[in-house]
């Protein structure tokens, strides 16, 4: 039976990205010391973008292609929600693919807990309520998803969700 669903995954990008907003955030929080400056970095993540933009270009005549966004712009937008130093698990991350999706008009997520990680659980609750209320017509299922959590929840806690899309 067809649901009229497309799966969406997060791209692994912004996970390693990510490194260079946590350093900079870190820093200026002073929560960690760097010997090796600024500029560096900056080169780091210019060639990163460039390589990027090299592929975007490539893959930009592909009908369902969607351009990187940028991970400091996520980082600024995803700021009011959870403070970047949050950076266990997938921190502050979570939500910033959370409403990147939302900005991209996908309304509906899940997220997947994966093999009973705490980080990711207790973030992905706690910033539930405040992305509810940012993005009103959010559709978001927690999903822990491990060995010890049977197929049929699984299975029942996805088929409601697909029934209720909005």
């Amino acid at each position: 039976m067809e649901q009229g669903v497309e799966i969406v995954p997060p791209i692994m990008l912004d996970f390693f990205a990510q490194f260079f907003v946590n350093r900079k955030t870190k820093k200026q929080s002073f929560i960690a010391k760097d010997n090796i400056p600024d500029f560096v970095y900056d080169i780091l993540y210019a060639q990163l973008k460039r390589l990027m933009r090299k592929y975007e270009d490539s893959a930009a005549t592909f009908r369902y292609f969607t351009p990187f966004s940028d991970i400091f712009d996520e980082a600024k937008e995803v700021s009011d929600i959870i403070n970047l130093n949050t950076q266990f698990g997938e921190g502050w991350l979570l939500p910033a693919e959370i409403a990147t999706y939302y900005r991209n008009g996908v309304k509906n997520v899940i997220s997947l807990q994966p093999f009973g990680c705490i980080a990711n659980h207790i973030i992905e609750r706690g910033i539930e309520k405040k992305l509810k209320k940012m993005f009103p017509q959010l559709n978001l299922l927690s999903l822990d998803f491990d060995s010890g959590v049977s197929d049929v929840n699984v299975i029942n806690r996805l088929l409601l969700f697909v029934d209720n899309l909005k």
